[in-house]
Parts: C-alpha cells; structure tokens; sequence
C-alpha cells in the first residue's frame, strides 16, 4: 500500500509540473516585453491617399501621405531615450528622429500598399523595443490627354510593401470623352470606345458611345479582380471622327480596415 501511495504521488507531481506550462510562466515564454522601456506612441492617422496627375504625356504634381509618429512619452527605466527610428517597409532605408528633441518622426509615402510600420526606441544602455503599426495608402490618379484620337494609360496596381500582401481591394475609373466645338467650320459626331486591360493583357471590361460635338459622355467602371502589374485603359476614337479631350479619373484602393486604429496623444 505504501508502495502504492508513493508511486501515486510522483504521478501527481509530473501531472502538475505538466500542467504548469499551460496555465501560466514566465513573461519570455509567453512573449510578453520584460525589459526597461516603456514605449508609448502616438499617431492621429494610419490611411492616406496619394494624388498623382499627368497632362498630354507629362507628368504633374504628386503629392504623398505624410504621418507621424510621436514618441515623446516613451521612456526606460535604465537610462535616456537615445535614439528613435521608423521603417516604412516600402523598401526605404529606416529613419532616424530626433529623441531629444520633440520626439517626432514623420515619414512620406509616395507608393501604394499596406505597410507594416516598426516604430523601434533605444535607450543609451542599448536597449531596445518596437511595435508594428499598419497604415493604409491608397492612390488617386488624374490623366488628361487633349485633342487626341487614341488614347492610353497605364497604371501599377503592384503594391510597394515589402511582402506585397495585400494586393488592392479595387480599381475604381471614370473617363470622359469630349468631343471640343469646333466653331464656325463645325465638325462631327465622335465615335467612342473604351477598354480596360489586366497586366495579361486580358481585357477586363469595355464600352462605347457616340459622343456628339461639343458633348461628352463619361465611362464608369470599378473592377475587384485584382491582379499586380501594368493595367492600361484606352480610349479611341472611330474613324472619320473628331479628335477628343480624355480625362481619366482611376483610384487604386485597399480595403477599409486594412490599417490599424489610431492613437490620438489624450487631451
């Protein structure tokens, strides 16, 4: 019985060291940050779009997604903040702000994608800890072309980050053909078509129209079958018709929740 009792509680004992494990441990174990600094940042936004233009061939302003990161309330308990640092995860070297100072790193994206931010803060000790924070960034295109009987644009729905995950949730265009007045002389009717193709050169959708002078019509169309790579869009015009004036209004978009919440620093 004794010999029993014995063996009995050496069972107890391995099936309690087992069952530690999976009811609690040490932080290292279950990945939780055990070291000096306390990182605290604050961002207001994590989605943008970028606005890029083209007029006759020639490329117009472009205007990025700036952000900003303050890290100014971080802190470690082994000495002073010495250095701050953000990498887009577009391919860009990481960026170094000034700790001492406002704390502030802000950062201009002028590619599409979801990227996946590390926000990284060293103590003069050498230590370190960062966080990941994803932002959204969308594209917005305006492309005119005047006087013109042939018409093409092309566009990367490739995402920049890094992994190239995730591809855009949808391409939105809206093109317009107009047929100018030509005055005193007059002029004809415009014979219109428009399509869409993916970078396989398969065409995803087309349409056409008869555009009378001194009107226009407008093409509307959002594709969700994404492939990465060059689309190109084109407009012609038939023959034995007016030249015409192109307007192409595209928008490259990732899904709205892609982006982590903000941050906003409490009033």
């Amino acid at each position: 019985m004794k010999a029993n009792f014995g063996l009995l509680a050496v069972i107890m004992t391995l099936l309690s060291a087992s069952l530690a494990g999976c009811f609690g441990g040490d932080d290292a174990d279950s990945g939780e940050y055990s070291g000096p600094i306390d990182l605290i940042v604050y961002y207001d936004t994590t989605s943008g779009m970028i606005e890029e233009s083209y007029n006759n061939g020639q490329t117009g302003p472009k205007t990025g997604v700036e952000l900003s990161f303050d890290f100014a309330d971080t802190t470690s308990s082994s000495g002073s903040i010495s250095k701050i640092t953000l990498d887009p995860d577009d391919g860009s070297d990481p960026v170094e702000g000034d700790a001492s100072d406002d704390a502030v790193i802000s950062y201009t994206w002028m590619t599409h994608g979801v990227f996946s931010v590390t926000l990284t803060a060293e103590d003069d000790d050498g230590n370190s800890r960062d966080i990941m924070v994803k932002v959204r960034i969308d594209m917005h295109i305006v492309w005119t072309e005047s006087n013109t009987g042939s018409a093409t644009m092309t566009f990367d729905a490739t995402p920049d980050c890094e992994d190239g995950d995730p591809l855009p949730e949808r391409i939105t265009l809206s093109s317009t053909a107009e047929n100018p007045n030509n005055g005193f002389f007059g002029g004809s009717n415009s014979e219109v078509t428009w399509s869409l193709n993916n970078p396989t050169d398969e065409q995803i959708a087309s349409d056409g129209g008869t555009v009378g002078e001194g009107q226009s019509q407008t093409w509307d169309y959002t594709t969700r079958d994404l492939v990465e790579g060059e689309w190109t869009l084109t407009v012609e015009v038939g023959e034995n018709s007016d030249d015409i004036n192109v307007t192409n209004d595209v928008t490259i978009a990732y899904a709205e929740g892609s982006e982590d919440s903000t941050n906003p620093r409490p009033e």
